[in-house]
C-alpha cells in the first residue's frame, strides 16, 4: 500500500504532490489545476513509476499551502467522479438527445413536404397556363379542316 502524501513546503515555498496516472488521468489533473490558476503557479512534470508530480507555487504569500494542496486533492476526487459519470452516462445522454431531436424532426418534415407540395402545386399551374396560352394562340384551325 502506498504511504499517505507528504505535506512539505519546499525550501522555495513550493509543494510537491504526485498522483497515480492510473488514478487520476492527465484530463483529470487539467480540470481541478485549472480551478486554482488564481491562486496558484502549477508545474505537471513526468514522476516515477505511473506518477505525475504536480509543483504549486503560491501566487501571494499569504496563501496556505497544505490547505490549497488539500483542497487540489478534493478537486482531484471531484473532477475524477464527473469524468466516470460522463463516461457513464454518455449513451444516455446521446439517446435521450436523438429523441429530443427526432421528437421535434417529424413537424420539421411536415412542414418541408407541405412546402414541397406547394411549390408543386405551383409549378403545375404555371405549366396549365403555359398550355393554355399556346393553346389559344394557335386558335381552332389547327385543332380542326375547314370544309369545302
Amino acid at each position: 500500500m502506498n504511504k499517505p502524501p507528504c505535506f512539505c513546503i519546499n525550501k522555495d515555498n513550493s509543494m510537491k504532490l504526485s498522483v497515480s496516472s492510473k488514478v487520476y488521468s492527465l484530463e483529470t489533473i487539467y480540470a481541478a489545476g485549472y480551478l486554482f490558476l488564481d491562486r496558484l503557479y502549477i508545474l505537471l512534470d513526468d514522476g516515477a513509476k505511473n506518477k505525475i508530480d504536480i509543483y504549486l507555487y503560491p501566487q501571494s504569500g499569504s496563501l496556505d499551502l497544505k490547505k490549497t494542496a488539500l483542497e487540489f486533492y478534493n478537486e482531484l476526487l471531484n473532477y475524477a467522479h464527473y469524468f466516470t459519470r460522463a463516461k457513464t452516462n454518455a449513451e444516455a445522454v446521446k439517446l435521450i438527445l436523438q429523441r429530443a431531436l427526432f421528437s421535434v424532426t417529424p413537424q420539421m418534415r411536415e412542414e418541408v413536404e407541405e412546402q414541397e407540395i406547394n411549390e408543386l402545386l405551383k409549378d403545375l399551374e404555371k405549366e396549365d397556363k403555359q398550355k393554355n396560352a399556346n393553346a389559344r394562340r394557335k386558335g381552332p384551325a389547327s385543332g380542326a379542316k375547314k370544309k369545302r
